[in-house]
């Protein structure tokens, strides 16, 4: 397919990178690379929302796969899924034939899906510290993203979300919604939560947020870059490691970090050679967040929270103080301007300190929930929708509704400002138009 072509339906469609901040897909697709990947490794523990879509809708990840290579003038397309999907490279090995697609089959160990670590695995590049995979010549786009890109194509925007629902509901599933779909009511759905007053976690257990109380996730909607919904009683682990008070996460850095560089040393970003010690951030941090301030470095963290969740033998939380720190950076307009070489005698070990998945999920307290193996469920179509103006990086999109509007599903709500960087948003359901704010409320008809 042309380029500008392909750009422009999938502009028009609103596809954004779902497998991580959403990126809007066609500023991310409008460049020259030798290698585009499409990402199924899905990254986190618990989440199976890629595993169904790639079951599901395989053909339609080649069909996009194909567009996107010829549209960025790349000589590889490489599909990357983990070995133990052996369903889903049956069904990619039968669709790829002649297409000249490559199937590359990864270990089952975290973070395999973080865009650097793929491209690191794909390739054999590595990506310089902060940088881009074009900065190496690589594409990598996740394979929801994917078949909405398939979608575009068709000239059909997005309206829908594959999300995995786990934990401590009645029924474990994966439901797909349409977007600005109240989380609560996926949960429902799901038969309800199983424990009395428990927490939520948005996301996977390792990088996902935290929402403390039911009360609290009443305005908490699907939009386009959720991929699970985990249930938890209070006091769990995960629970209590997201929610330690700042004064306190400066006293444990104070008192117990022991500088064991075990957080440096198993940290996926310094054994890809970046220059990334997290010790020497702790240890800047016991100090004070002040004296922090000058750790610059912190910058480069991903927070994967292998540090936080799998190395520290004193269970304080690296993941969080660098979280907080780039939080501060940011507020006070601090770019990194340090080094940004890449010293490959860092990665001479990182073959071995791959984090296997079967053990993290004992150290994070989640073992007794992987053997829930949920399949699809459809869900019924919820009264109204309360669609964020905001779902991706960038600037929100201007609302081009008003209370009282009738819409269809598919029909533009919100566009891309002039001269911004945005995506564009549209209704996910059929009915009236209620409120217009930061979000667009729809009332189903």
């Amino acid at each position: 397919m042309i380029k500008d072509t392909l750009i422009k339906l999938v502009r028009d469609a609103g596809v954004v990178g779902e497998g991580g901040a959403g990126f809007p897909a066609h500023v991310k697709y409008d460049t020259q690379v030798d290698t585009v990947i499409a990402n199924g490794c899905e990254c986190e523990p618990l989440l199976y929302t890629d595993q169904h879509i790639m079951r599901r809708d395989y053909t339609a990840i080649v069909q996009a796969m194909l567009a996107l290579v010829q549209a960025t003038g790349a000589t590889r397309g490489v599909i990357a899924i983990k070995r133990k999907y052996d369903q889903v490279a049956r069904l990619f090995s039968e669709a790829m034939v002649g297409s000249g697609l490559e199937l590359a089959q990864l270990d089952n160990f975290y973070p395999a899906g973080d865009e650097f670590i793929l491209v690191k695995e794909v390739t054999g590049e590595t990506i310089p510290p902060l940088g881009l995979p074009k900065d190496v010549g690589a594409v990598v786009a996740n394979v929801g993203t994917l078949v909405n890109v398939s979608r575009a194509m068709e000239n059909i925007p997005v309206t829908r979300k594959v999300v995995t629902v786990t934990g401590e509901v009645a029924h474990p599933a994966v439901v797909e919604v349409p977007i600005g779909t109240s989380v609560l009511a996926c949960i429902d759905d799901c038969g309800g939560a199983t424990v009395a007053d428990p927490v939520y976690i948005l996301g996977g257990p390792m990088m996902g947020r935290v929402v403390e109380s039911t009360t609290a996730l009443e305005d908490e909607v699907i939009n386009k870059t959720n991929g699970g919904i985990i249930v938890l009683p209070r006091g769990h682990y995960l629970h209590e490691a997201n929610t330690i008070p700042l004064e306190v996460l400066q006293k444990q850095a104070a008192v117990s970090c022991i500088q064991c560089r075990f957080c440096t040393d198993q940290c996926p970003r310094y054994l890809l050679g970046h220059g990334f010690e997290t010790h020497k951030v702790m240890r800047a941090f016991s100090a004070g967040i002040d004296a922090a301030m000058e750790a610059v470095q912190a910058h480069m963290c991903c927070e994967c929270g292998v540090c936080e969740l799998f190395s520290c033998p004193m269970r304080i939380s690296p993941r969080r103080i660098n979280a907080l720190l780039k939080q501060r950076f940011r507020e006070q307009g601090l770019n990194y301007e340090g080094p940004r070489v890449v010293n490959p005698s860092q990665s001479a070990l990182r073959p071995y300190r791959k984090v296997p998945v079967e053990r993290l999920v004992y150290k994070i307290n989640i073992a007794g929930y992987m053997g829930i193996h949920p399949e699809f469920s459809e869900t019924r179509p919820p009264e109204k929708v309360c669609i964020p103006l905001q779902q991706h990086i960038g600037a929100p999109a201007s609302a081009r509704v008003k209370v009282g509007d009738k819409v269809q599903t598919g029909d533009l709500i919100g566009a891309i400002p002039p001269g911004a960087l945005g995506a564009n948003i549209h209704a996910s359901i059929q009915g009236v138009v209620t409120d217009v704010d930061r979000s667009i409320t729809i009332q189903g008809a």
